[in-house]
């Protein structure tokens, strides 16, 4: 192979591969740590699929377990798209959330 194919070759793979990739996602404008305390009845509040049922109809926005304190306490973070406003109306609908005791923001 001319050097002159091989440098054809590798510039078409490279577009190949750089063609499909994805745009870099951007920062969450919406980033807030959460200490959360629940109900005792609760079984396992570090599990995941409790702690993305608290979020419940809010697309585009995560929870994130950082740490667990004890069988009540779970230290979690919240991140998503959206305005500070839009932030603290998530963290209030986790709150009336039956099994959630207290939020606290930080």
């Amino acid at each position: 192979m001319s050097k002159l194919s091989w440098c054809v070759t590798l510039s078409a793979l490279l577009i190949t591969c750089t063609a499909g990739a994805d745009e870099p996602m951007a920062a969450p404008t919406c980033s807030l740590r959460l200490a959360v305390e629940v109900t005792p009845d609760v079984p396992n509040p570090a599990d995941g699929a409790f702690i993305s049922s608290l979020l419940g109809n809010h697309p585009g926005y995560q929870l994130f377990l950082l740490s667990v304190e004890d069988d009540t306490h779970v230290n979690l973070q919240l991140q998503g798209p959206g305005s500070p406003e839009s932030c603290q109306a998530i963290v209030d609908s986790m709150s009336n959330d039956g099994r959630v005791v207290t939020i606290e923001a930080s």
